[in-house]
Order: C-alpha cells, then sequence, then structure tokens
C-alpha cells in the first residue's frame, strides 16, 4: 500500500468505531423512514447495502490495521499515538522527544512498515481505492493528508 493511502487508514483507525455505530444509525432510519420514501424499493435496498458495504469495509481496515500494529514496539506505538492516533493525555508524552532529527526519520521507517505490513495482510491499493475511497470520509481524509504533505514538502 502506499505511503499516503496507509497514512490516511492511520488517521482514520481511532475513529472507525465511531463511525461504524454512525453508520448503523443511518442504516435503521433508512429502514424506518422507508415507508415515508417515495422512491423506488430497490433503491433504498440498495443504499441501505452500500452503507453496509461501507460498515464492513471499516472493520476490515480496522483488521488490518489491528494486525500491523501488533507488531511494533512500545516506542513505536507511543510515535505512532503521538501523530495519528491522539488518544492519550499530552501529559503522557512530556519527556517524548518529538521534535529531533531521528524522531522523524523513525516516523518514516515507521509508516514504510505500516504500509508494507497492510500491503501484505491485503489492504492493497487498489483494495483501498475500492472500498475505502468511495467513502465522502475518506476521500476527504484523504485530500487533508495530500495537502499537509504538500505543505510539509514546502517547508523542507
Amino acid at each position: 500500500m502506499n505511503v499516503i493511502f496507509a497514512k490516511t487508514a492511520l488517521y482514520a483507525y481511532p475513529n472507525i468505531m465511531a463511525i461504524t455505530e454512525q453508520i448503523d444509525e443511518l442504516v435503521e432510519k433508512k429502514a424506518v423512514f422507508s415507508m415515508n420514501d417515495f422512491s423506488p424499493a430497490i433503491e433504498q435496498f440498495d443504499k441501505i447495502v452500500d452503507l453496509t458495504e461501507q460498515k464492513k469495509a471499516m472493520f476490515a481496515l480496522k483488521l488490518f490495521l489491528d494486525d500491523a500494529i501488533k507488531q511494533f514496539s512500545k516506542d513505536e506505538l507511543d510515535c505512532l499515538e503521538y501523530k495519528y492516533f491522539k488518544r492519550k493525555s499530552k501529559k503522557y508524552f512530556e519527556n517524548f522527544d518529538f521534535t529531533s532529527r531521528s524522531y522523524f526519520r523513525k516516523q518514516v521507517k515507521i509508516i514504510n512498515k505500516v504500509a508494507k505490513s497492510l500491503e501484505l495482510a491485503g489492504a492493497t491499493d487498489e483494495w483501498f481505492k475500492e472500498h475505502c475511497l468511495r467513502m465522502d470520509f475518506f476521500k476527504e481524509l484523504l485530500k487533508r493528508v495530500i495537502e499537509h504533505e504538500k505543505n510539509s514538502q514546502k517547508n523542507k
């Protein structure tokens, strides 16, 4: 998997469960309010199936990432947590070195390792495009990652 897709997946990782819950709510609303929707039943059905497929892709991505992350040391996990997940408090990172050149080199190694692990697990570029990039959430997140990468290149 290319590095940009891997970064996008990592930024999405802490939100996957919340997104799947939102999909569940949408499916339930569409089903309950289908009697007030005068569009053809097959269109309504297709929308529900599409949402279900999106949820399935989210779970698959979570499993791919769970497997990839298991391979990392505590130090590498802290780097992922600091840069992508942001689930831990700032206090946890008080003595964390996130400004040195070694930190940035380490981040490059980690993201390459994640991308390779995802690729080996079956999350290829094609899989990501077909299953994730059909969701608005991932399209927008990918745009932001690409923009961030461009800005980072300008600053070098």
